[in-house]
């Protein structure tokens, strides 16, 4: 039996792991642990920075897992553990790369017992599992680094790839993501001296900035969603990410259609690892 997994979420500037109970579903306490990580680094900082976030979940409690998930953006070939990603402004050096060989050397889990997911279906399936969903239809948007979209249609989950999706003059993740908005700031303004969305939302001297950065996303993520998501026809659309925690600021500002629902994604990201280990779904 393997009760016991080790959970990685594996984001474009972050990494959190924790173990999981699959016998109790739950989060074995004080195995909670989140950091950041630098994926324009050199691949030896990057191993290291996640290796360090790993290190103190094993180390915070007895139990031994035997099975591990790991939720990580793509491209990636999710079988073998390899990621694809190339000038994708994200883990440039792990191109090729076998993470999954690299996972089991540091934790003692067998390969074969170490299962790589889309981050945008892990996501939903956090999402769907934490509101006791179990009919429906209903899309995941991440904002952050990228744009990841995903469809729970009635019990299984697939990534929808929407942030490959051509939009204006390339792609959809060229506009509604860090990189597209801070942009757009720099082509209105010149210059913007922040590297992200959070210290544009906590900087008290970039007012004008702020109020631009966000009337954008809303203008595009409206346009996007009126493009791509409604045609699903989905019960619920949820809405998390990085970008998403700032959401005083554009929510109240998409021009949707009265009959789509939206919500924002519970605050909890350890939803997502019961999420991945919950044999309720299938992805």
């Amino acid at each position: 039996m393997h009760n016991i997994v080790l959970c990685v979420d594996l984001g474009g500037t972050h990494c959190s792991s924790a173990l999981i109970d699959k016998g109790s579903d739950c989060v074995i306490e004080t195995t909670y642990f989140r950091g950041h990580v630098d994926s324009n680094d050199t691949r030896s900082k990057i191993l290291k920075q996640i290796q360090q976030i790993i290190d103190k979940t094993l180390m915070s409690s007895k139990e031994v897992p035997t099975e591990m998930k790991v939720s990580c953006p793509g491209p990636f070939d999710y079988q073998n553990g390899i990621p694809l990603m190339d000038k994708m402004n994200k883990y440039q050096d792990l191109l090729n790369f076998n993470l999954k060989e690299y996972f089991s050397e540091i934790t003692n889990i067998k390969p074969s017992w170490i299962q790589f997911n889309n981050d945008a279906t892990a996501f939903l399936l956090g999402e769907v599992f934490c509101r006791g969903i179990q009919r429906g239809r209903v899309v995941g948007l991440t904002l952050g680094t990228g744009l990841g979209s995903s469809l729970f249609d009635n019990g299984e989950i697939e990534d929808l790839n929407f942030g490959s999706a051509a939009y204006v003059n390339g792609i959809v993740e060229d506009v509604i993501s860090t990189r597209g908005i801070l942009k757009h700031l720099q082509d209105r303004f010149g210059s913007v001296p922040v590297q992200n969305i959070k210290d544009l939302v906590e900087s008290e001297s970039l007012n004008d900035e702020r109020t631009e950065a966000f009337d954008y996303l809303a203008r595009n993520l409206s346009t996007f969603i009126r493009q791509y998501v409604a045609p699903l026809a989905p019960d619920l659309i949820v809405i998390g990410g990085s970008i998403a925690k700032a959401h005083t600021y554009f929510f109240d500002s998409l021009n949707l259609p009265a009959d789509l629902k939206i919500e924002r994604a519970s605050s909890d990201e350890r939803n997502l690892f019961l999420g991945l280990t919950s044999e309720t779904y299938s992805i």
